[in-house]
């Protein structure tokens, strides 16, 4: 039970470390840069080998992999909600207009290579036309009504950062368990 109760608060340390870098990076006005992805990946890394680092430790270096990976599943999934529920307060309270501005960061970054690459193929030429620019803005239209349109969602950002953060613990969990494991020689 010390282990179970060692890795909730472990774990809710660094969901709260994760709300406390989310709320310093929005103050500084870094929402559109990789800051915000290497935040979640960085506190995920680190208290989930935290979490298996200090449960084998506190075993007097005797840990399995199932006990390792318990406790890292634990972690990242405690981990998982604090990111996801810190995406939702954070799309909704702290910058609600975030899903709009990045679906324009979105639109500006992509408008740009699929000009170059249109004009290239189909003009063969490097000069711009009206009928280019709207052929070009019809199909990053389509593109996001029919394929990345629920990443400009409030719940979009919510489910696609649970998947990824979840998917980042679960690595992390399989490599630091087998690593962390006490072999007999």
């Amino acid at each position: 039970m010390d282990l179970i109760k060692r890795a909730l608060k472990l774990s809710i340390i660094g969901g709260l470390t994760y709300w406390v870098g989310l709320y310093l990076l929005h103050q500084a006005q870094l929402d559109f840069s990789s800051l915000s992805d290497w935040l979640f990946r960085g506190v995920l890394v680190i208290f989930v080998v935290l979490t298996i680092v200090a449960t084998k430790a506190a075993k007097s270096g005797w840990l399995s992999f199932s006990e390792g990976f318990r406790v890292g599943m634990l972690a990242t999934g405690i981990l998982a909600i604090f990111i996801a529920v810190g995406t939702w307060l954070y799309c909704e309270y702290m910058y609600p207009s975030y899903t709009h501005d990045y679906e324009q960061e979105y639109r500006t970054m992509h408008y740009d290579k699929m000009m170059r690459k249109y004009i290239a193929e189909t003009w063969k030429r490097d000069t711009v036309t009206q009928g280019a620019r709207d052929t070009i803005q019809r199909g990053l239209d389509l593109n996001i009504k029919n394929y990345t349109g629920h990443m400009f969602t409030t719940q979009g950002q919510v489910q696609t950062n649970f998947v990824y953060s979840f998917f980042w613990g679960v690595m992390i969990t399989l490599t630091v368990a087998l690593l962390a494991r006490k072999v007999e020689e």
